[in-house]
């Protein structure tokens, strides 16, 4: 089961954020859903989780995606406190003692 399917994990995302899945493979060349895409992840690395401000601007993007329940609540609170403001996540985190 992903970490995102996880039932508090899931509340608490689905209630805070809107989301959105691309999956490179199923756009096609002429899809322009695939410039957002690449915009957002040019490596084309997955997983990659990106988060938007009201502004459209990257806030925090987080590659090989979340470790466990602890990690994705942990960044919930971190982007939906905007935290990012003050400071960028590993440190959040560090500081958080996970």
């Amino acid at each position: 089961m992903s970490v995102l399917s996880l039932p508090e994990v899931s509340r608490r995302y689905t209630n805070n954020y809107a989301s959105v899945h691309v999956d490179f493979g199923e756009l096609a060349e002429n899809d322009p859903r695939r410039a957002v895409a690449k915009r957002l992840n040019p490596s084309g690395m997955h997983p990659v989780l990106v988060f938007l401000d009201a502004q459209g601007r990257e806030v925090v993007r987080i590659k090989g995606g979340l470790k466990g329940k602890e990690d994705a609540l942990l960044l919930d609170r971190f982007v939906s406190g905007r935290h990012y403001r003050k400071g960028d996540y590993n440190s959040f985190k560090a500081a958080s003692g996970s």
